[in-house]
């Protein structure tokens, strides 16, 4: 395994980390048990892997990834959860709820603390009103020692633009940046992974490869949709196999060219993946650490999706 130092929280994490939400949200919507996520997350510790990322919106992600890493000395591993600032989708929550949020999630996960605590998908329009109220109580359970930094997290299949994190930078509150950034959408590039390179901010990437880079099916719709709307020239790709020229030598699935993609940027702190199967997580793992994708596959990737400001990879 490799690791990074995670932006200004100085902590050296694994450049791959273990995600509880996304398509499986730990094996809970895919029949994966308690027992197959241990053995998912000791293999992950096996192959190096320190950082796992998960959130009180998740299901029961937090008490299945306790349970997972039980007996684990706590040193030994980087956690990351979330908080939603938000019922629904205009409600703020109480510094109360807050407080009751981040208390179940310790309870749950089984620890005193964890290492990061993130503002869950904000929202452009909820960032001026949510930060001011909420953050005094976010700061106190800094203090307390509950959480050691504090990060935020966008909405990526809403916020096409990332103007969430136009206004989170520059007011350079957070420790750590989750990105939804993957090879299909990589307009983080044009400025809010530089900015964050820039502030040393820990960029963690979500979304790294969803349906479209796993599921043949899932891509061509997406392409096809992606011609239909003009967001990227009708010659531009192949219908049938659209990104099949990725696979070639060391890059052995398109999933794997997806990881090499987003793992090249050199703001990139540290990729998730949100597999509940151990022979993916080896794939994954496989994948981050073999050979980056040759350059001038990355250049014709970025001509075509450059600008495409809607998320065709999840």
């Amino acid at each position: 395994m490799k690791y990074r130092t995670l932006g200004r929280t100085g902590l050296k994490v694994s450049i791959m980390g273990i995600g509880g939400g996304g398509p499986t949200q730990l094996g809970q919507k895919t029949g994966v048990g308690q027992a197959g996520v241990n053995r998912l997350v000791r293999r992950a510790l096996d192959l190096g892997i320190n950082f796992f990322d998960t959130a009180a919106a998740y299901g029961e992600s937090e008490t299945i990834l306790g349970t997972a890493l039980e007996g684990v000395p706590r040193d030994e591993y980087v956690l990351a959860t979330k908080f939603h600032a938000h019922r629904g989708k205009d409600e703020f929550v109480s510094p109360g709820d807050v407080v009751d949020s981040v208390t179940r999630s310790l309870q749950r996960l089984q620890v005193d603390y964890v290492d990061i605590l993130q503002w869950h998908g904000v929202r452009p329009h909820h960032y001026s009103d949510a930060i001011p109220a909420l953050w005094p109580t976010v700061e106190k359970l800094k203090e307390q020692g509950l959480v050691r930094f504090i990060g935020v997290s966008e909405t990526y299949a809403e916020d096409h633009k990332h103007e969430m994190f136009a206004q989170a930078l520059a007011d350079d509150l957070f420790d750590t940046a989750m990105v939804g950034y993957n090879l299909l959408s990589p307009t983080p590039e044009h400025e809010i992974l530089p900015k964050c390179a820039e502030l040393n901010v820990g960029v963690i990437c979500m979304v790294a490869v969803r349906r479209a880079l796993a599921r043949p099916e899932v891509l061509k719709e997406r392409i096809a949709y992606a011609k239909a709307k003009g967001l990227i020239a009708p010659d531009a790709l192949d219908d049938e196999a659209p990104l099949g020229w990725l696979v070639t030598g060391e890059v052995t699935s398109l999933p794997a060219a997806g990881y090499k993609y987003v793992n090249a940027h050199p703001a990139m702190g540290v990729v998730l993946s949100g597999t509940a199967n151990v022979d993916h997580l080896k794939e994954n793992v496989n994948a981050i650490l073999g050979p980056p994708l040759p350059a001038e596959h990355m250049a014709r990737l970025r001509s075509i999706f450059g600008n495409v400001w809607e998320p065709l990879g999840n």
